[in-house]
């Protein structure tokens, strides 16, 4: 009857804010134990995973745009400031789903 509602985030511009958020949601809510929280919290896992695996194809697809010659020196700052990120936000996923 509905179409699709869709939301979309820009990982770039909006990815420090959004994992920042996803993080703290799951830290506080994982300590509850009323059932719709716990279900809350599995769903922003799996949130903070498919946000995480889409930002490291992102940074792959840049990676690989600059090792075929294609970029400035600034694309390669960039890319390296995406790789910091994406690898920072790697590590705080690992220590808030486990």
């Amino acid at each position: 009857m509905f179409g699709g509602l869709e939301f979309s985030i820009n990982l770039y511009t909006e990815g420090e804010k959004f994992f920042d958020l996803l993080k703290a949601f799951i830290r506080d809510s994982q300590k509850s134990q009323w059932p719709h929280e716990k279900e809350r919290t599995i769903f922003a896992k799996a949130l903070f995973k498919k946000a995480l695996d889409t930002f490291e194809e992102g940074v792959k697809a840049a990676e690989s745009r600059v090792e075929e010659g294609f970029h400035t020196e600034e694309d390669i700052k960039l890319v390296k400031e995406m790789r910091t990120k994406c690898d920072y936000w790697k590590k705080k996923y690992e220590e808030v789903a486990t």
